[in-house]
């Protein structure tokens, strides 16, 4: 299954996972009043996020707005370098830098497309 959301992932899409935890899972014991002490820690999520039964996922795709591909163009010409810094999956975002021409064939993935929290 991995092989092929890396594959929708590649093409583009934003891919989500569905989850459900019957009784609240391991997420039961947090509430309204100690949420932001319990999910300040984002090192704790692995451990909300255990005793839920994986249910699938969803792809989802945003279009890039049509006045941004002329707009990186613009600055390439300008002798502006683009890059891409994104909290979405690298496969998803090496798809999308090449959709709108920050990547362009033979150009060095690993200097033009960051991810990060």
């Amino acid at each position: 299954m991995t092989e092929h959301i890396n594959k929708v992932a590649s093409e583009g899409y934003r891919v989500l996972g569905i989850a459900i935890a019957l009784d609240g899972g391991n997420m039961k014991k947090v509430t309204k009043e100690n949420c932001h002490d319990m999910l300040a820690d984002s090192n704790s999520y692995g451990e909300f996020e255990g005793g839920c039964s994986f249910l699938g996922y969803v792809c989802i795709k945003d279009p890039c707005r049509p006045e941004v591909k002329p707009m990186i163009q613009e600055c390439k010409t300008a002798g502006i370098t683009v890059i891409m810094i994104t909290g979405d999956a690298r496969e998803t975002a090496i798809s999308i830098a090449r959709e709108l021409d920050i990547l362009t064939p033979g150009q060095d993935v690993d200097k033009s497309c960051f991810t990060g929290a």
